[in-house]
């Protein structure tokens, strides 16, 4: 089974393994050591994966010029194309992996994905949500967002 999927996210997470999915996945297709290795740096707490609504995530990489990793618009539209092309012919996409920032949900891995789940109008995705407080601070988050009219 690839890594690099919901199918074997699930499974690790039946395991009560997601951090080892989460390590291998960033290690291989998701190709970000430094959010691997900073995430290694103390204890994380996780939730899911859980599929969440798309608009109650806030992405950092984009071609806008207030996000927090700017990219170049050309190289940004050529990623989320592909993308769309991987999810249009039925790709198990990997959960995203998010970041609970007092009660923001900041995605911190798979914002190119996000991208292209928003440019094709899907409502929701797959996400793995982290926190250093504890798993009661990412549903207090979640259901804060919930309250403000969004629905999980």
């Amino acid at each position: 089974m690839s890594i690099g999927t919901l199918k074997s996210a699930r499974a690790y997470a039946a395991n009560y393994d997601i951090e080892t999915w989460i390590h291998l996945f960033l290690h291989g297709e998701g190709d970000n050591l430094g959010l691997s290795e900073g995430l290694q740096l103390r204890k994380r707490y996780w939730c899911g994966p859980v599929e969440i609504k798309t608009d109650l995530l806030e992405r950092v990489v984009g071609p806008e010029p207030d996000m927090e990793y700017v990219e170049n618009e050309d190289w940004w539209n050529a990623n989320i194309d592909q993308i769309c092309e991987r999810l249009k012919n039925g790709w198990d996409m990997p959960p995203l992996i998010i970041e609970n920032r007092s009660g923001l949900l900041s995605v911190r891995d798979g914002n190119h994905r996000l991208g292209a789940l928003q440019k094709l109008n899907h409502e929701t995705c797959f996400v793995l949500i982290w926190d250093d407080h504890g798993v009661e601070h990412i549903w207090k988050a979640v259901q804060t967002s919930m309250r403000a009219g969004e629905t999980i």
